[in-house]
């Protein structure tokens, strides 16, 4: 351990990207698509390789890992600021981020002390005025919101941009499984029953279920089957920002992430595999279940087979924000390619009740009316 400490002190490095014009810091503008100078307003488009995205056998390099020294990555990491100087410490798996003296935007090599780095990345497509317009309207559209909720959206607050982690796996599952199919047919049955004191002998139909022995084998490919490699947000959240158009990854630059936030992995490769696991099962299940057929499905047995494993390591970017409400802190995120915005919110528990008492005195007015149609009458010749 002693000497991966050396390696960590002597490799450990920042840099910030330089504007060509004046030397001011350059970021990465999602209007522009280009790095964009905070000073001077001068535009540097990127000349980035167009390198193809590859596909990484899963077996092969979790076998590869094992041999490899892991880091401990919990203890924050000593930095300094390349434009003013200043010394402080960096959030453990923090791989970008902004100087907390100067906001200078800061790349680091973190990505050395990790078995694995990314290789690929969707860009900012949505800036933060959009992020911000994207909130209200949001918000705008949530029935029994807070009013503190509402004068958040107005406030000059800071919505933070960050390339947070994922794991993309791709398996061709082979499923058997045993089971049986239920189809339902109806019997005529007679009983007895009494109606104004006379006995009468009526006809029901009564379902019954006829079941059979049924089994078989399904042969599916899944393909991208997207998992958060992060712990800074609730995987519900992470996982909830779907669709995303994949299509377009590009080569990892980390010219891409100057300005942002950008996290290394927490969701360790083969703990992510076993989330994608997950939910590949539940969708194989719906798959034997209509395999099976019928009115109704029994599974007794299903067995899964993983073939042809592969998995990449990309960065997706997202704009967060935190709104805290009677001791309570809420997160809200959006796909900073589509502007799908996913977040836990809080009720107003005063408009709730207004809303239900209202529907109260409106119901107990209808029956009134309906009781006294002489009034219902009158209010409808005054309302003409």
């Amino acid at each position: 351990m002693a000497e991966f400490d050396k390696i960590d002190k002597r490799s450990f490095k920042q840099k910030t990207f330089p504007c060509k014009k004046c030397g001011a810091s350059l970021v990465f503008s999602a209007k522009k698509s280009a790095l964009k100078c905070e000073y001077c307003g001068a535009v540097n488009y990127l000349k980035v390789p167009k390198i193809p995205i590859y596909e990484h056998s899963l077996d092969d390099t979790l076998r590869e890992l094992e041999k490899r020294p892991r880091f401990d990555l919990k203890a924050p990491k000593e930095i300094k600021c390349p434009i003013c100087s200043a010394s402080f410490k960096l959030t453990p798996h923090i791989r970008s981020t902004r100087c907390p003296y100067c906001d200078a935007p800061i790349i680091t090599n973190l990505d050395i002390f990790m078995p694995l780095s990314p290789e690929s990345l969707l860009s900012f497509k949505i800036n933060q005025k959009e992020a911000k317009e994207l909130f209200k309207k949001w918000v705008g559209s949530l029935w029994f919101a807070p009013n503190k909720l509402e004068k958040y959206t107005k406030e000059d607050s800071k919505f933070e941009g960050i390339y947070l982690p994922y794991w993309t796996y791709d398996s061709m599952t082979t499923t058997h499984f045993q089971g049986y199919r239920g189809d339902t047919y109806y019997e005529r049955s007679r009983r007895r029953v009494y109606i104004d004191g006379r006995e009468r002998i009526i006809e029901d139909l009564e379902p019954k279920i006829r079941w059979q022995p049924v089994s078989g084998e399904i042969k599916k490919h899944f393909d991208d089957v997207l998992i958060g490699a992060t712990k800074t947000i609730p995987r519900k959240l992470a996982d909830s920002l779907e669709p995303w158009d994949l299509e377009n990854l590009i080569s990892y630059d980390e010219r891409y992430l100057s300005g942002f936030e950008s996290e290394t992995y927490s969701v360790a490769l083969d703990e992510g595999f076993e989330y994608a696991k997950n939910y590949m099962e539940f969708e194989l299940t719906n798959a034997v279940r209509r395999k099976i057929g019928g009115d109704h499905q029994k599974i007794s047995y299903m067995q899964i087979y993983h073939d042809q494993k592969s998995f990449k390591y990309i960065l997706l970017p997202v704009w967060t924000a935190h709104f805290r409400y009677k001791q309570k802190e809420y997160r809200f995120v959006i796909n900073a390619r589509s502007g799908v915005i996913k977040g836990e919110r809080p009720y107003s528990k005063i408009k709730i009740f207004i809303a239900l008492l209202a529907g109260v005195l409106f119901f107990i007015a209808i029956l009134y009316l309906n009781e006294n149609p002489n009034i219902a009458i009158f209010l409808e010749k005054f309302l003409r």
